[in-house]
């Protein structure tokens, strides 16, 4: 508290030295236009998970005239040291709700019902699927997960890629890196299971033209720290297999053929639904956690 208190307080004493010089030439020069850095503009994607933050620099300037008086410089100054104080305190760290994760409470609840159920063998499922989805993303080649997702949250994601698509932008993630998988919770919502599961993963995120093969938004150098919210769900009963992992099938579980996935999540042999948990997980939700 005593460090941050002294932050304020030299904050508010540098304020106060620049208005004093700034009043003391009051006609600045008119015309200044503010731009972004080489670089530095922000350009979000559609996606739930690509996005960064920036910073805008930017200079201003108005012409005028006037007396300084004690009064101006207080009201300055004061309007100037609130502003200060709410930006500090907008940039506290938030605690994690990771430590109220219980991790293995929700094993025990799932294994309750399902005691082939490996959190182990899941969890590595789960870390090789975000690698596939965030490949897949960079590639805009979308329906190569067309198994893994719902059709919800399929039909979002492909939005998204086409406009990429017509665009012509890329989104590049490189140097991809799972921190850790960590299943956050379990319940039963109606006929399903929702396995909420959080990922803490890393890499670069930025944008560039198809065409130009130029860099529009971001940088290649910064890599981001994150953590996602996937949520997988799958109708209430269903078991995982000694014999197989209990996610996505490699087979049509209807009729047994290899699977390949349509638009709409069916087998393109029996026309049979795969996309809606009847069979395994399936990602339903991926967003910030």
């Amino acid at each position: 508290m005593r460090n941050k208190g002294k932050r304020v307080l030299l904050s508010l004493l540098m304020v106060f030295s620049v208005c004093i010089l700034a009043t003391a030439s009051v006609h600045a020069e008119v015309g200044n236009t503010g731009g972004f850095d080489d670089g530095g503009g922000s350009d979000s994607g559609g996606s739930d998970w690509s996005s960064w933050d920036s910073d805008d620099d930017y200079s201003s300037s108005g012409g005028g005239s006037g007396e300084f008086t004690p009064f101006t410089a207080f009201a300055i100054l004061f309007g100037v040291g609130v502003f200060t104080i709410v930006i500090i305190n907008s940039r506290k760290p938030i605690p994690e709700a990771t430590s109220s994760i219980n991790e293995e409470q929700t094993i025990q609840d799932i294994q309750a019902s399902d005691p082939e159920f490996s959190a182990d063998e899941f969890k590595t499922w789960v870390a090789t699927l975000y690698i596939t989805l965030q490949e897949a993303w960079e590639a805009k080649n979308w329906h190569t997960v067309r198994p893994f997702e719902s059709n919800a949250l399929f039909n979002m994601h492909n939005k998204q890629m086409e406009e990429y698509i017509e665009k012509k932008i890329t989104n590049k993630l490189d140097d991809q890196d799972v921190k850790s998988v960590t299943l956050a919770s379990y319940r039963i919502d109606g006929d399903h299971e929702v396995l909420t599961v959080q990922v803490h993963a890393s890499c670069t995120d930025y944008m560039v033209d198809d065409q130009s093969g130029n860099i529009t938004s971001g940088d290649p150098n910064k890599v981001f720290n994150r953590k996602y919210r996937f949520e997988f769900i799958r109708k209430t009963g269903v078991k995982t297999s000694a014999t197989a992992d209990g996610l996505v099938p490699n087979q049509c579980p209807n009729c047994g053929a290899p699977i390949k996935v349509n638009s709409s999540g069916e087998c393109e042999y029996c026309n049979s639904v795969i996309t809606k948990g009847d069979y395994g997980w399936v990602l339903n939700v991926f967003k910030a956690w």
